[in-house]
């Protein structure tokens, strides 16, 4: 599954597990270190705070170690960790960000207020330029947890995960055709968000990242309080066919522009500091 290798070719997920499972202590450290990055990344995108999805990813990676002989390989190891994962994140209270997260009309004064503050200042400055992505990645994130916990997960596993339909709905345990109408209802939603407000998606939309950082830096944004963007590894290509018109694929091609430019989530080094403490016995092969 391409959501979780990167990189250089390495060995199959399947094959460090079996390894893993027969004793082999330093593909359980191996198998460990190529989860952490896309179980993180789930985490995060679903329950927006760094703390929040350090906490379950944590979680999940334990319960995939500790589990791991009763894989059954009835689907890819890859489908079975986020599964896994998936089910873990739903069992879990309303997070930080869940907890504060904006209506669409919430979102929208927000930024309007935003917009309204930046033009009383002056341009957004060097230093400030500095902090446009934290403050793309935020913005788009939020938007992203105004969104219902099944439409979000439909659409992070589709559509920033990338997982095919048929992928997505097996981790999710659902039929193809609830897959489609989440994602349909999730699309409708953000793409129409984006196309109306956000200049990444849309360039007749009033809204740009270095008029909103002007605001977030007079409210305490500053090189030492970003979460997501030290965790941002870039840019990542988008398959999405930009010249369709109809108005579906219109709407995918807005979500893939505004959160593909900011690139996947790594882990943080943290994650792995705290599974080793939890399992020193069988991690420290790596």
């Amino acid at each position: 599954m391409a959501a979780l290798v990167g990189g250089a070719v390495t060995a199959p997920l399947e094959a460090l597990a079996a390894r893993a499972v027969a004793g082999d202590g330093e593909a359980l450290s191996a198998l460990c270190r190529r989860l952490e990055e896309p179980v993180f990344r789930l985490c995060l995108r679903m329950l927006g705070d760094v703390r929040d999805a350090e906490d379950a990813a944590q979680d999940v990676l334990v319960k995939v170690v500790t589990n791991l002989s009763g894989f059954e390989a009835r689907s890819s190891l890859s489908t079975w960790v986020h599964r896994i994962a998936v089910r873990h994140v739903l069992s879990l209270r309303p997070g930080r960000a869940e907890v504060r997260a904006l209506t669409e009309e919430g979102f929208a004064a927000l930024l309007e207020q935003g917009l309204a503050f930046a033009a009383t200042q002056p341009p957004a400055s060097p230093e400030d330029q500095a902090l446009l992505e934290e403050v793309r990645l935020g913005c788009t994130q939020g938007m992203l947890m105004m969104l219902g916990r099944e439409e979000r997960l439909a659409l992070v596993l589709v559509e920033l995960l990338g997982f095919d339909a048929a992928e997505a709905a097996e981790v999710l345990g659902i039929g193809h055709d609830a897959l489609r109408q989440r994602l349909s209802r999730a699309r409708a939603r953000l793409g129409a968000f984006l196309q109306a407000r956000c200049g990444l998606s849309n360039e007749k939309a009033a809204c740009r990242c270095d008029k909103q950082v002007v605001g977030k830096r007079a409210l305490g944004l500053s090189a030492a309080t970003q979460r997501l963007s030290p965790l941002s590894e870039g840019d990542a290509t988008a398959g999405v066919d930009v010249d369709a018109a109809r108005a579906e694929l219109i709407h995918v091609h807005a979500i893939a522009s505004a959160f593909h430019c900011g690139g996947r989530f790594a882990a943080p080094d943290s994650l792995r500091a705290r599974l080793e403490a939890l399992l020193p016995t069988v991690l420290r092969g790596g």
